[in-house]
């Protein structure tokens, strides 16, 4: 079981960072962004899983995490991670042309940021709900997917996603080109 989980997992995972590279080179009309929001959800994902590891393994005493945690994991927190990455980043787009880079990236911001949490809150209470199960695999999907969702909702899209738009700056928008 474990090593078709293993191969599974990183059959899913290749086709998933591709087929998420394609839709947001798309979307955001840019090859910079996607590479940067991939490199934050895949942080979101590895610092996640450490936490777990932290609780189940040093804490809890556990062997380690279940077979289907680094899956399950990992395609829900790309799934739900990228759903916030798109809304604040084709708010972001939508309006690119309206001023500097900095109002334009604070009125996305401004707009998005209340729909994220909301989205964050409601995901963590339905993945909170797992966790008086007892089973242990669903117990640490549930843990890891919690992590991961406050950790990008909070953390990563509202500190490093700003610092990845203003460090690039103009060349958020290459090779396309920023709309003007």
């Amino acid at each position: 079981m474990q090593t078709v989980s293993d191969e599974d997992y990183s059959r899913t995972a290749v086709l998933m960072l591709i087929g998420i590279f394609i839709i947001l080179i798309i979307l955001l009309r840019s090859l910079i962004m996607p590479i940067y929001l991939i490199g934050s959800l895949l942080l979101t994902y590895f610092t996640s899983m450490a936490v777990g590891e932290f609780i189940f393994v040093n804490l809890a005493g556990q062997d380690g995490m279940t077979w289907a945690v680094p899956f399950f994991a990992f395609v829900l927190l790309m799934a739900l991670g990228i759903d916030y990455s798109i809304f604040l980043m084709g708010r972001f787009n939508e309006h690119t042309g309206e001023g500097s880079l900095k109002e334009v990236l604070l009125s996305a911001m401004g707009n998005m940021g209340t729909v994220i949490i909301s989205a964050a809150v409601i995901l963590g209470g339905t993945f909170g709900a797992m966790l008086p199960s007892g089973v242990l695999s669903i117990l640490q999907i549930a843990t890891v997917v919690l992590t991961g969702l406050f950790l990008y909702a909070i953390v990563i899209l509202p500190l490093f996603i700003p610092l990845m738009v203003r460090m690039f700056g103009e060349a958020n928008w290459w090779p396309f080109g920023r709309k003007k």
